[in-house]
Order: C-alpha cells, then structure tokens, then sequence
C-alpha cells in the first residue's frame, strides 16, 4: 500500500490546492548535497531517503520519508545555507511543488498552516534522532534491531496473525545502508532473525515483521 497524504489535514490540503505536481521515479536524486535550491517538495506518494555518502562512497540513510514530509528539512531554518544532505526517491514519488518564497509567505500568513507544517517536521525530527541514535549502538544485531522496529513503526501494515509488511522493498543492503554496516553484516543479522520468526521475506525483497517478537526483544 503506497503512503499518501490523509484527507483531513485541512491547511495543508488548501496549501495544495492547484499545486503543480511532479513524479520522480524510484532512484532519482531529488536534491543534492551543496544545493541551494528555490523550490520545496511536499510527498503526496512514495517514500524519499535523506542520506550522506563517507569518504568511501558509502551511503548512511538518515531519514525515510513519508508524506506529507516537506522537503528539505533546511526550510525550517530558512534555507539560507547549502544543503548538507541528498535527497532521492527510494519508491516512485508524486509531489507538490511549491516555491520557496511562496511557501514562506503562505506559512506566515497562515498560523494554522504553520503550525500543522510544523508538527510534522517536529516529528520526522524526532525519528531522525532516534536514527542517528540507532547507529551508535555497538554491535550489528542491535542496529538492524533498531532499523527494523522503524520500518515497522513507520513504513509497515499490518497483515494478519502479528505480521506487519514494509511497504516498500527491502533489501539487505537498504538494512545495512540503515545501519552504517556492510551488506554481509546485515545478512548474517537478517538469518538470525529470520531463524527467531522475527522477520520472513515471502517473496524476494519483501519484508513482513512480527511486531510481537519485536517488543518482546
């Protein structure tokens, strides 16, 4: 099932009233880093990962998106400054495109508006902390233990009999690209869990989670 943007958020909805709209198709870099860009997006569809790349070219997922995330984060801070993250389209992605200028006097016009933009970066902040927090932890197990319970907290649905689906593909790299590891790291992890019935993947690259067994550990 493909996230979307729920029909009761009223400011928001009016804000995208006549918006013109944008797809970009899954793996297409959105914005980079060292960017100052004059447009913001805001996800109507799809699922779009904020990300670093290290010295070795390696890719850190910071943050999985979904809407209705405006992106990037650096409007709430005024977007005066490049950009210190890439953005790109994990899934194929519809958004609104709206410019920044515009958006910036649409929000101070309208406190309802700002307030309700505002709770929803409050929250994909509060799951950007508790990402980066994941990716201290001391052993590999721990942080696909961590990544796992964020996909199933945020991207998952819930299927039958306590198995929750990811509603997206999975893979062992995306894992171990969540948890700053390598891929061989995250898949001996990943037959771990699946010998404990904590993860199964029915077909090839998707991923159900017993959220049961995630508490319990």
């Amino acid at each position: 099932m493909q996230n979307e943007i729920s029909t009761d958020m009223a400011p928001l909805n009016k804000l995208l009233a006549g918006a013109r709209t944008k797809h970009i198709p899954a793996g297409q870099i959105i914005l980079y880093e060292e960017d100052m860009p004059r447009e913001t997006f805001i996800l109507k569809t799809g699922v779009v990962k904020m990300y670093d790349i290290d010295e070795q070219g390696n890719e850190k997922i910071l943050h999985l998106a979904k809407p209705p995330t405006l992106i990037p984060f650096a409007f709430f801070s005024g977007m005066t400054d490049p950009l210190k993250w890439f953005y790109s389209a994990l899934t194929d992605c519809d958004v609104y495109v709206l410019q920044v200028a515009e958006l910036k006097r649409r929000t101070h016009d309208d406190p309802d508006l700002a307030e309700m933009l505002t709770n929803e970066f409050s929250s994909d902040v509060h799951e950007l902390l508790v990402r980066l927090s994941s990716m201290s932890k001391t052993n590999a197990r721990d942080k696909v233990l961590a990544a796992i319970k964020f996909l199933q907290a945020l991207h998952a649905t819930e299927r039958r009999t306590g198995w929750w689906r990811v509603n997206f593909t999975v893979s062992h790299q995306l894992i171990a690209d969540l948890c700053g590891i390598t891929r061989e790291s995250a898949s001996l992890v990943i037959r771990d869990l699946q010998n404990e019935k904590v993860v199964r993947y029915p077909r090839t690259t998707i991923l159900e989670i017993s959220r049961d067994r995630i508490i319990a550990l």
